[in-house]
Formats: C-alpha cells, structure tokens, sequence
C-alpha cells in the first residue's frame, strides 16, 4: 500500500504547485482588488494549503468547479506529507 500512497502523494505534490501556480497568477491578474488586497492575497501564498481553497470559495474570482475542486490538491499533499514525517503509514 505504500507505493500506492507515494505515488499518489507526488501527483498531488506536482499538483499542488500547479495550484500555488495559478492562485497567485490569478491574484496577480484581478483587476477589481486593490493594490493592498493583491497584496494582502499574494502575502496568504505563506499558508497556500488554507489560502488557496479559502480564496477559491471565497475571494476567488469566478474559479470554474474544477479548480473549485481542486483547490484542496495542496492541503491533500501537505496532510501525506504530515504523515510519512509522523509514521502514520508503514
């Protein structure tokens, strides 16, 4: 089974910087915030696994359901990451 969750786990490492990727391009690209609010957005890249879903459902700027969706993808990674570092899979 740890193959399996490896494997998995580096599909959603690549995926989530894929998502880190386009949260801050889209931050960067919003024309109706505020100098200080793409600041502020772009800052919260510092905690991505809570930002990035938070901005998609949130603040997000019309974010189709599939990135919606996908805005879990880093918070998946860092939580199997947590748990190769404390053993929770052998």
């Amino acid at each position: 089974m740890l193959p399996v969750i490896w494997a998995l786990f580096a599909v959603l490492a690549v995926g989530g910087f894929l998502m880190i990727a386009a949260y801050w391009l889209d931050v960067q690209d919003r024309t109706d915030l505020s100098v200080r609010g793409r600041m502020g957005w772009s800052a919260a890249v510092v905690v991505f696994p809570l930002a990035i879903p938070l901005y998609a459902v949130v603040g997000g700027g019309g974010w189709p359901p599939f990135l919606r969706a996908a805005s879990i993808v880093p918070l998946l990674a860092v939580a199997l990451f947590l748990g190769f570092v404390f053993g929770a899979f052998s």
